[in-house]
């Protein structure tokens, strides 16, 4: 019988779970989180069992076998969980954020190869099981780190990124870190930015559509963001150093007395439509 275990039931564990019991992917979908869980209605919906984490003895038990544990939680509770996860899962994966420090984490404990870095590249502005959705991770990019995985270990993680409708991309953990400062850490704080001046000076009631795109993300919740700066603060740093560049470049030619220049400001536009296909 096949078993599949994930440790934290928010937005993304819970539309895991919710997903992977719906397309009967396993067996058996345990769930593993607080203690104010184990008996919500949502949290039944989304696993055939809930098992209140702070209860150690429960906990092994969950995992103990388990054909697949997921930890998806912040990055330094994954750090925390993986000794026990490795100990007793057949495999392990997990859907954090960044990826080098919880590498580090596993090439510390006696079977690494058993334990498949992962990322998703979904979610939500709102967080929690309230706001999981079965069709959260389909035609999602689901970042892995395969490098010193065992092969049967990256099969099963790949079975399932399949199995939830997502695509699964390879890259290690430096590339994986790297990208996503660009592609999802500095576009939060951008947001973030954005909404916060719009606020400051005044400028919120002429927002539009195009802002409210822009700042969709903005505001993300500070337990999950605290790990992602601590843990990836060097190359968030050299992306906003890249941004701050061409921003700088832009603003130095749009302030120009009489008239701007505007050949920088319009290449970018063209730039970016060809980027993007268009």
């Amino acid at each position: 019988m096949t078993r599949l275990v994930v440790v934290g039931l928010g937005l993304i564990g819970g539309s895991l779970a919710l997903r992977a019991r719906e397309r009967g992917l396993f067996d058996v979908v345990v769930g593993v989180d607080g203690p104010e869980l184990t008996g919500s209605p949502l949290a039944a919906r989304a696993a055939d069992a809930v098992v209140d984490g702070t209860d150690a003895a429960a906990r092994a038990r969950a995992l103990d076998g388990a054909t697949l544990a997921v930890l998806a939680t912040p990055v330094s509770a994954i750090v925390e969980a993986l000794p026990e996860a490795l100990s007793r899962a057949q495999v392990v994966t997990d859907c954090g954020s960044t990826k080098r420090a919880v590498c580090r984490a596993a090439q510390t404990q006696p079977e690494p190869g058993r334990f498949v870095p992962g990322h998703p590249m979904a979610g939500a502005p709102e967080g929690g099981l309230a706001f999981a959705r079965a069709d959260l991770f389909e035609g999602a990019r689901w970042l892995l780190c395969p490098e010193g995985v065992e092969p049967g270990a990256l099969a099963r993680v790949e079975e399932l990124v399949a199995g939830l409708g997502a695509t699964p991309v390879a890259m290690s953990a430096e590339q994986h870190d790297r990208a996503v400062a660009l592609v999802s850490h500095v576009p939060q704080l951008l947001a973030s930015v954005m909404q916060v001046l719009s606020v400051r000076r005044g400028a919120a009631g002429a927002a539009g559509p195009a802002f409210a795109r822009l700042t969709r993300g903005a505001g993300g919740q500070e337990a999950m963001w605290r790990d992602v700066f601590a843990t990836n603060g060097d190359e968030i740093a050299r992306a906003l150093g890249a941004l701050t560049g061409e921003l700088e470049a832009l603003r130095g030619e749009l302030s120009r007395e009489p008239a701007p220049e505007l050949e920088r400001a319009l290449a970018l536009l063209a730039e970016a439509r060809r980027a993007r296909g268009g």
